[in-house]
């Protein structure tokens, strides 16, 4: 059985990092958790950006911010290649820029387990999919 790519969940909410951890490892994901940018960026550093095969971010990491947002577009524009799924219960996150041009998977909250599998699955294609000498479609889309 082929190893599932690792998946950094970036959710300031702890029953809701909780949830998507123990959903995701029950699918067979190796699952590493941050509550706030800064421990996201400690867990790059340290496992160094092609261990992390995904990246599930919250894009309102506080009560008055968008720091998810921001470090995906931080993230994204250091490591295009890196997929992200971005997920908020606020509205207002479907108008942000990445999200209305298609450029990134969004979840709004409360979405379902399937939902999330398959915005996983479309991101996380295999390499040996890729014809060859070609890369694979791993982009944000």
């Amino acid at each position: 059985m082929p190893t599932r790519p690792m998946v950094l969940i970036i959710e300031d909410e702890e029953s809701m990092r909780d949830i998507l951890h123990e959903a995701l490892h029950t699918y067979g994901y190796p699952v590493v958790t941050a509550a706030t940018v800064q421990e996201a960026e400690a867990l790059r550093q340290s496992l160094g950006v092609p261990a992390i095969g995904l990246v599930l971010a919250d894009v309102n990491l506080s009560h008055d911010g968008q720091e998810g947002y921001a470090l995906f577009e931080r993230w994204t524009a250091l490591h295009p290649s890196l997929p992200f799924v971005l997920m908020s219960a606020a509205a207002r996150s479907r108008a942000l820029p990445a999200v209305q041009a298609g450029a990134v998977h969004f979840l709004a909250k409360p979405f379902d387990l399937d939902e999330l599998l398959a915005a996983m699955r479309s991101l996380l294609v295999p390499e040996t999919t890729a014809p060859p000498g070609h890369s694979s479609p791993r982009g944000v889309h």
